[in-house]
């Protein structure tokens, strides 16, 4: 099924190819880099999951709309494989003394697949262009709120005006930049209505050639491209949903890429002992699963104590090995394998007899003939709040209960509906003290993880000028719900927001996870990971080609098929 499946796909591209549909260069023509003594051409075939809708740019709806965006259309700055802010379309950049003023010098050799010369009047009307579009996503509300003025000086040059020194706009500044000789007369209002696939002359190392809706999506390489033409003719994107289809696809080479289930790419990996023809990675999504704790006076876990000591009973490795799917053990916010994220540690075994010390410490005391601590008449129980809809979350729940009753805690399992019960307990008045968790961060959708214009800025969650104040407050959205403070996260915190220098940024984080780890507000569990198979026939004049990131598809200029 899958091979006339292919082969059906290879014959429409060919067709498109022969007829003269697309204004794109041929296929087979011969670069313009300086030859290298590497094979030329071939498709590079990879799995989609589900079937794409219409493109908007800005606001991909799915990771592999993110990466298909990236093949197509270039930023001001660009991502890398840690997800740290780099040069693209902008060479450089700098901020004025005071952070509220950044000067980026621009690229004068690029041009649009349409052979249009990319200039900064491009970036100009883009930024704008998004900046009046209904704030309905993090990234375009930092390019709303944060931004006051756009200028081009000179035809190189973009400077930027801001409210504040604001680090994180590096990052959203990576959204893809679009022609404005093709857009610039359309109101911004008919532009989210615009389905790109129809006009898609993006800037990137692929060209859009044909999409297939619910079978196929194919590009064609960009012999005009400025930093070095692709060495592939195309990357074609296969809808195939079944993974175990797609797994056997892979193991005969008629796919050559794909992200599968875990457990279809463990089964997988099991073969390669009499198949070694894939290579194998993964990276963490771009959220994470944790013990939100209610840090307010009078509740439950208030005291920091209380916290340390349930967290040093708990055992992360046993409790990711309970959630199974790739679940790797983590100790902060921060996506594992980031630029941000603290360098793996071991994961603290755990210590009952240390946990019952704190206990004590903070007067919870074991009364004779009682399983459950007191203290003034008033015992250390409380709901454990967790979705009824997720097994494996209850599962998780029900270990960390038990758990939590031999140092003396007395966790009741609270397995409830999302929408109607464990949201209100979130809001004012935070009738809770114990909830397990997940957050699913984006900054360009409002639902499901994403990783473009991903930046660790965690102000938000824990920043003490995030909690509710009460009900002259209404500012709505705010994320500081467990009523964490401490003066020195958010001193640090408000620096880290407001350095454009990324080592500087990452020494100020390693200070606020340490504030994290020992105040523990959050008791983080784990992460899912996504795991990545690659053909050992696709190959990189850069070297190893790192599979272990969610940019994995970063430098497919350079990738080549091993004949």
């Amino acid at each position: 099924m899958f091979k006339r499946l292919l082969c059906a796909l290879l014959v429409a591209v060919l067709l498109v190819a022969c007829g003269g549909q697309n204004a794109a260069p041929d296929p087979t023509d011969i670069p313009t880099t300086p030859p290298l003594e590497v094979p030329q051409g071939g498709t590079l075939t990879i799995r989609l999951a589900r079937d794409v809708g219409p493109l908007l740019p800005w606001q991909p709806a799915s990771h592999e709309e993110e990466q298909i965006t990236s093949l197509l259309y270039r930023g001001l700055t660009r991502l890398d494989a840690t997800l740290a802010p780099q040069p693209d379309i902008a060479s450089a950049w700098q901020s004025d003394a005071t952070g509220r003023t950044l000067t980026m010098t621009l690229r004068t050799d690029l041009r649009w697949h349409d052979g249009t010369p990319l200039t900064a009047a491009d970036a100009l009307w883009t930024i704008n262009t998004l900046r009046v579009l209904s704030p309905t996503t993090t990234l375009l509300a930092d390019l709303r709120n944060v931004l006051t003025s756009v200028q081009t000086p000179v035809s190189d040059t973009l400077v930027l005006s801001l409210s504040e020194p604001y680090a994180p706009i590096l990052a959203a500044l990576s959204t893809p930049i679009l022609p404005e000789h093709i857009f610039g007369a359309r109101p911004p209002a008919q532009l989210v209505s615009t389905d790109f696939w129809q006009e898609a002359v993006g800037s990137g190392p692929f060209v859009f050639e044909d999409r297939r809706p619910g079978t196929s999506l194919t590009l064609i390489r960009n012999a005009d491209y400025a930093d070095g033409v692709p060495y592939l003719d195309r990357v074609a994107f296969v809808v195939a949903p079944d993974p175990a289809v797609a797994s056997e696809a892979l193991g005969q080479g008629d796919l050559l890429a794909a992200e599968l289930p875990w457990t279809v790419s463990a089964a997988l990996s099991d073969t390669q002992s009499t198949t070694p023809a894939l290579q194998f990675g993964a990276y963490a999504e771009n959220g994470f699963y944790y013990l939100a704790l209610n840090n307010r006076l009078g509740r439950a876990f208030s005291d920091s104590r209380v916290r340390a000591a349930l967290a040093i009973a708990l055992d992360r490795d046993e409790i990711a090995q309970l959630a199974n799917n790739g679940a790797i053990p983590i100790l902060s916010d921060h996506l594992p394998g980031t630029w941000a994220a603290s360098e793996p540690a071991p994961i603290a075994r755990p210590n009952l007899e240390r946990a019952r010390q704190l206990l004590n410490e903070a007067g919870w005391i074991l009364p004779a003939e009682s399983a459950i601590r007191a203290s003034n008449g008033i015992t250390l129980s409380a709901p454990l709040y967790v979705r009824g809809d997720d097994e494996r979350r209850v599962r998780v729940a029900e270990r960390i209960a038990s758990v939590a009753r031999q140092v003396g805690i007395n966790l009741v399992v609270t397995p409830s509906d999302f929408e109607s019960v464990i949201r209100s307990k979130l809001a004012p008045p935070f009738d809770f003290d114990i909830a397990l968790m997940s957050w699913s961060n984006s900054r360009v959708r409002p639902d499901g993880p994403s990783y473009a214009a991903y930046d660790p800025d965690n102000f938000a969650l824990f920043h003490s000028s995030q909690i509710y104040q009460g009900v002259a407050d209404g500012r709505a959205g705010l994320r500081n719900y467990i009523g964490f403070r401490d003066s020195s996260f958010d001193n640090l915190s408000t620096a880290a927001r407001a350095l454009y220098d990324t080592e500087r940024r990452r020494d100020l984080y390693r200070q606020t996870n340490e504030i994290i780890a020992n105040s523990q507000p959050y008791m983080f569990l784990w992460a899912d990971q996504v795991p990545v198979v690659l053909s050992t026939q696709v190959r990189s004049t850069q070297g190893e080609i790192n599979l272990n990131t969610p940019n994995w598809l970063d430098g497919v200029q350079h990738w080549y098929l091993e004949r």
